[in-house]
């Protein structure tokens, strides 16, 4: 097979598999809750920009909304297809393994990244974008978070699925422990923190944050870059080298 005709394919159905889930109906109902803060920002006249920054985007988006979003359609990428053994058809096309794992990350990316960006837009757009120039750097800098985060925390994800069947569990306790706790208590876990390549991507736009990031723009972004391109090709031998269900992996 053609693999750019083999990538359209099998992205369309993750695609698929990834939207008709439940659990995707969940986080677009939570992707409302920060939008629906944003308006009640507005109705109430506040128009303190580090204030708004700090409890919607830090507090909701970047510490929550996103890593849940990402973590739960990366590891839904192929998690499905292993549970039920479905993976037998996959692995039976000659499709180039690389292939396969870029579609599915491409899947899994592209839909975190439409839900994070469009709810994270939409509440700059109620809040910050009437605020004037500060506003609109602080919304635009924070979409550009969530695009660099949803691929970073997507990809991670999805190499560790091939791995393991608690990827999630691990995902959600990177989230909380990793990132929630010990990230910001010391400042060397930085290097390994997607939450900190997120916040500082959004620092090469405008610096709001309680706590700076740790990490500049260009670190951010450069170890951002490396992180997803080490999950890809992990996650491209791990296929090669993937074991069937009821096999002695």
């Amino acid at each position: 097979m053609n693999s750019v005709a083999a990538v359209r394919d099998i992205a369309g159905v993750t695609l698929r598999q990834l939207l008709g889930r439940r659990r995707t109906v969940l986080l677009v109902l939570l992707s409302v809750v920060p939008i629906l803060l944003a308006a009640a920002f507005r109705a109430a006249g506040e128009t303190d920009i580090e204030r708004f920054t700090r409890i919607v985007f830090d507090g909701l988006y970047v510490a929550i909304l996103l890593p849940l979003v990402a973590v739960l359609f990366g590891t839904g990428a192929f998690g499905a297809e292993i549970e039920d053994g479905t993976i037998v058809y996959l692995l039976a096309k000659p499709i180039p393994r690389a292939a396969v794992v870029i579609a599915k990350a491409l899947s899994a990316a592209g839909v975190a990244i439409a839900l994070t960006v469009a709810s994270a837009g939409l509440s700059g757009v109620i809040e910050l974008l009437p605020a004037g120039s500060d506003g609109q750097a602080a919304t635009f800098g924070y979409i550009t978070a969530m695009a660099v985060g949803s691929v970073c925390y997507a990809t991670l994800f999805l190499a560790l699925s091939l791995f393991t069947r608690r990827a999630l569990v691990i995902g959600i306790g990177y989230m909380l422990v990793w990132e929630g706790g010990l990230s910001s208590l010391l400042p060397g876990i930085a290097n390994l923190s997607i939450r900190q390549y997120s916040l500082g991507v959004a620092d090469a736009f405008i610096q709001l944050h309680q706590d700076p990031a740790r990490l500049t723009p260009s670190t951010a972004m450069t170890l951002a870059v490396i992180l997803v391109v080490v999950a890809m090709v992990v996650a491209s031998w791990r296929l090669m080298r993937f074991e069937l269900p009821g096999s002695s992996d």
